[in-house]
């Protein structure tokens, strides 16, 4: 039979262990963590496809086209395009800038294969682009390629692209 010394020490080591396990479980709730089934779910999932239906079908036409030494990219931020003149502006105005840019993106950016260098945004112009302040978007961005003097091209979203008349409107809005 254990001694009276021992017996103390016994719940003691009991004790720490359940307040160790006690306070283990509340630290894995207060981070948030999805063991032991937390109540709430993380606010993130996986969408199907990373392009509209007609993002697709485009991207699916530009892919068959000979763009020599262009490749394609697709919804890149402006702020991975654009930088912002550090020069004649406060750190304030510079801020703004950024934010004004960072959460904006173009559907499709042909680049230069051999470095990545842009050399023209494509937007796809569906019926949203008609509502008010997507217009003012879309006008923000169009003044931010052409101070930067790199050519965006606006195309109606239909149902069906002819690859012939795709890559005339490419030339046609690279060689401006």
């Amino acid at each position: 039979m254990l001694g009276k010394s021992a017996m103390v020490y016994a719940i003691i080591a009991v004790l720490i262990l359940v307040v160790l396990v006690v306070a283990a479980a509340f630290a894995e709730k207060l981070k948030g963590g999805t063991g032991g089934g937390s109540a709430k779910p993380d606010p993130y999932y996986l969408r199907k496809s990373l392009f509209t239906p007609a993002e697709r079908s485009f991207l699916g036409v530009l892919e068959t086209l000979d763009l020599g030494g262009l490749g394609i990219a697709s919804k890149v931020r402006l702020a991975d395009i654009f930088g912002v003149v550090q020069k004649g502006m406060s750190r304030a105005e510079r801020r703004s800038a950024q934010n004004r840019i960072i959460a904006k993106h173009v559907d499709f950016l042909l680049i230069q294969k051999s470095d990545g260098k842009p050399v023209l945004g494509i937007e796809l112009d569906d019926k949203s682009h008609e509502e008010e302040d997507r217009a003012a978007r879309d006008a923000f961005v169009d003044t931010v390629f052409a101070s930067a003097k790199l050519p965006i091209l606006h195309v109606p979203v239909k149902q069906a692209y002819d690859p012939k008349e795709v890559l005339r409107l490419l030339e046609a809005a690279v060689n401006k």
